[in-house]
């Protein structure tokens, strides 16, 4: 009588879990995607060998960690890198629970938008405290107004930290920084990007209360009735009625009669390209000149371009 084949022994360490409806995947669906459940649990999940790594390095709990491995691996060739790095090392990756799911399970967990191969890791860790520093050890902010798609807001965090803006302001009305897919356009950096969250009545008051000068980034006015208000940091004033040129650097306007300079701590404020900024009409205005016929550019971009080339002056 035949013998049945050997299988491969995951370690014990490992608690396989292969059911869709175990409370333990239920929590991690709901952890991707319900911002209420990540907050009252204190958790979020991040996918990635690199990203776990770097969050280990900075010293960040990690609550469980999950490797995708088939159901009943014949042997060990069948499961590959990273799942089997971690397999073989689970002490550098230290964690409370350890868990093996396979790819099906995975990919419901993490979405399908997360492409998670067919041996990912992932993790639950804590959402870690990112609090404001104290107002004399900023010197720019970055602030989010109603920017609710999770991958442009995920892309201007990882942009502002390239470029050195390392805190900002998020307005209610503003996406989740923890929003899977924020994550992932920010490679995990929206989850240590220092921030406070204001709602959108109190912004100026906070603003100024940080001695921060709010400018908003808006579109110029195509029909040049501000002229004798726009206001270059490079260029100067420009005459009435005319209309700076593309690559000209960033303008200024809505001075409201003060003068007309580059401004001391500046706060910039990034808002939906659908919905515009609320309830900030007093506040000085900055844009890049575009070429006529181009409406206005992605959030993110604008964002992008702004942040870079308001650093051009801040240091001088």
């Amino acid at each position: 009588m035949a013998t049945a084949p050997v299988r491969y022994k995951l370690p014990e360490l490992f608690k396989r879990l292969a059911n869709q409806k175990h409370p333990t995947i239920q929590h991690l669906i709901n952890l991707r995607e319900k911002r209420q459940y990540r907050f009252e649990k204190d958790g979020v999940l991040v996918q990635g060998l690199k990203t776990i790594r770097e969050l280990r390095d900075e010293g960040v709990k990690i609550k469980s960690l999950a490797v995708t491995v088939v159901q009943e691996p014949h042997d060990e060739t069948v499961i590959k890198f990273p799942a089997l790095q971690v397999i073989h090392n689970p002490d550098a990756f230290p964690a409370d629970r350890y868990y093996a799911i396979d790819v099906d399970l995975t990919r419901r967990i993490l979405g399908t938008a997360s492409r998670p191969g067919r041996h990912e890791i992932f993790a639950e860790v804590p959402i870690p405290e990112a609090n404001l520093p104290e107002k004399e050890d900023i010197d720019r902010l970055l602030v989010f107004d109603h920017v609710n798609d999770p991958g442009n807001l995920g892309t201007l965090v990882r942009t502002a930290k390239g470029l050195g803006w390392n805190q900002g302001l998020i307005t209610t009305g503003t996406c989740d920084l923890y929003n899977d897919k924020t994550i992932r356009a920010s490679r995990a950096m929206s989850l240590r990007w220092p921030h406070k969250l204001i709602p959108i009545p109190r912004l100026v008051e906070f603003l100024k209360s940080y001695n921060m000068t709010p400018v908003v980034a808006d579109m110029i006015p195509s029909d040049g009735s501000r002229g004798s208000d726009l206001w270059s940091p490079t260029k100067g004033a420009i005459g009435e009625g005319k209309m700076p040129s593309p690559s000209s650097g960033i303008w200024f306007w809505n001075f409201k009669g003060k003068p007309q300079e580059f401004p001391k701590r500046p706060a910039l404020i990034l808002s939906s390209e659908h919905k515009g900024a609320q309830g900030l009409d007093d506040e000085l205005r900055v844009s890049v000149p575009m070429t006529a016929g181009v409406e206005s550019l992605n959030v993110a971009s604008v964002g992008s371009m702004l942040m870079y080339e308001l650093n051009q002056h801040i240091s001088q």
